[in-house]
């Protein structure tokens, strides 16, 4: 089956399984939409979404909330995935993580990429850890890895000068550049090659957090702007700036059952992409990639606290029918 079906036929047995659980499918935005929710609430766990996570994802990059319908309402909306897994995490409701305790959160997080005017990369879900010396940024998937086509960065990223003036400047172009030889390689045909590049432009905006001052007086000015008050204090946007604050980068991922086999195959592009070093270069992939670079949600689901008051729901729809099997 072509992985354009395979998405097709997942979303249909989600729309079945999920209605049969909760009448989610007579939410259906409209014929044209068929795999949309009428209200967003109705793509939510735990309640209508606090006031201070709607301001971040109304100032991400996404345009998750607008309504042409919202990307959120999509059934398979990775970004309301992650949302339902991380929106109680708090000081009172922990997560660990590769040995590292995470009380605190953040959706929709841009990073600058490039020093000229550019797109910012837009991270799904950001957490900090308790002791504010690490930060986990984490791009979702739900079946988005079933898509298929080529990914072409533009000129901007060929270019030295458009690069933050740091010491990883020429590895983040290295990566472009390596990046353009994959999508031109004729054998990698049908693979899902937006998420390679999409991790790559994280990966470069992490490293410009990490070591260009203007690209953090960016984030500062962004983040402290009146548009987030009340969302980000000035101890949060310290630790982002903070030199001393490790910084990790992983990709969280929904495999159904039917999609173990796709799940498989990307999973071995990132395996081999982000551990090669002919691709990504040393400085990179030792900063940056953690020791848990790629989860399931699955093994997700595993690692938060039995306290949370969600977790059942949240098993009943994401776990029980349609999760990785060991």
């Amino acid at each position: 089956m072509a992985k354009e079906d395979l998405r097709e036929q997942i979303r249909k047995d989600l729309l079945n399984y999920w209605g049969k659980k909760g009448g989610f499918g007579k939410y259906k935005y409209s014929d044209d939409y068929k795999y949309y929710v009428k209200d967003i609430n109705e793509n939510l766990i735990g309640g209508n979404m606090d006031d201070v996570h709607i301001k971040m994802f109304e100032n991400g990059s996404g345009s998750e909330l607008k309504d042409t319908p919202a990307k959120a309402k999509a059934i398979d909306s990775s970004s309301m995935l992650a949302y339902n897994f991380f929106r109680n995490i708090n000081d009172k409701c922990t997560i660990t993580i590769d040995e590292v305790e995470y009380n605190k959160v953040f959706f929709e997080v841009k990073l600058r990429t490039l020093s000229v005017r550019s797109t910012p990369a837009n991270l799904d879900v950001v957490l900090v850890s308790k002791d504010k010396q690490t930060v986990l940024f984490i791009e979702s998937k739900f079946l988005e890895y079933l898509e298929t086509g080529t990914a072409d960065f533009s000129d901007s990223y060929t270019k030295k000068d458009s690069y933050y003036n740091h010491a990883e400047r020429r590895d983040l172009l290295s990566m472009s550049e390596k990046f353009d030889d994959y999508n031109r390689d004729k054998t990698m045909k049908g693979h899902y090659k937006s998420g390679i590049k999409q991790i790559i432009c994280h990966l470069i905006g992490i490293s410009n957090l990490k070591n260009s001052g203007d690209a953090q007086k960016w984030f500062e000015d962004t983040y402290t702007n009146s548009k987030y008050k009340n969302v980000y204090t000035d101890s949060d946007v310290a630790v982002f700036i903070n030199p001393k604050t490790t910084f990790r980068f992983m990709n969280l991922i929904f495999c159904p059952e039917k999609a173990e086999e796709a799940f498989e195959d990307y999973k071995s592009e990132l395996e081999e992409f982000l551990n090669n070093k002919e691709k990504l270069p040393e400085a990179i992939r030792m900063n940056y990639i953690g020791r848990t670079f790629i989860m399931t949600y699955k093994e997700l689901f595993e690692k938060l606290p039995e306290k949370l008051s969600v977790k059942k729901e949240l098993e009943e729809r994401y776990i029980n029918h349609y999760s990785k099997k060991k």
